[in-house]
């Protein structure tokens, strides 16, 4: 039995359910000093995208737990019945001659030397910073390669990618 989950079904059919035992919650931090300690990290060389192009960050929507998708809609970011978007600055969706839902392609371009591309996505008009972009994941994770992992964690850089965003060629999977 895992501790925090004894008589688990009866605890989790109360009126607000059950919480589990988290101690930074309750301000309790195993660490040396009985703080939170922050640590720095160096960021890493490459984050200018090159001229024309932006870093992708991929994102959860509200009704979404990982990658269990609840409903294709996201009250923190206003869109209701649509993931398939790729969220940009105002400036940046001028400078590509893009209106706001606009279709459009993404293109990654992997350290590896390859591309990937998922068509027929809509531009959303959303305030971050110019240079980048934010979509969700799942849908994005095709952007990223196998070489595309963080050295320090030795993740997928999904929250790292260099893409272009152009007006959509053609509807259809995965390049």
């Amino acid at each position: 039995m895992l501790p925090g989950f004894e008589d688990f079904n009866t605890r989790a059919r109360g009126p607000h359910g059950f919480r589990i035992h988290q101690p930074a919650r309750e301000r309790d931090f195993r660490t040396p000093s009985g703080r939170v300690e922050f640590s720095l990290a160096a960021l890493p060389d490459d984050v200018d995208p090159g001229e024309g192009r932006l870093t992708l960050a991929t994102v959860r929507s509200h009704d979404q737990f990982n990658t269990t998708i609840y409903s294709n809609d996201d009250r923190y970011r206003g869109l209701k019945g649509l993931r398939t978007v790729v969220f940009m600055n105002e400036n940046d969706l001028r400078d590509r001659g893009l209106e706001e839902f606009d279709l459009v392609d993404i293109t990654s371009f992997l350290k590896d030397g390859t591309k990937r591309t998922v068509h027929g996505y809509r531009a959303v008009r959303y305030e971050v910073p110019p240079g980048c972009a934010a979509g969700y994941m799942p849908e994005l994770n095709a952007l990223c390669g196998i070489a595309d992992y963080s050295t320090q964690s030795d993740q997928p850089v999904t929250k790292h990618l260099v893409v272009e965003v152009t007006p959509s060629r053609a509807v259809g999977p995965v390049d």
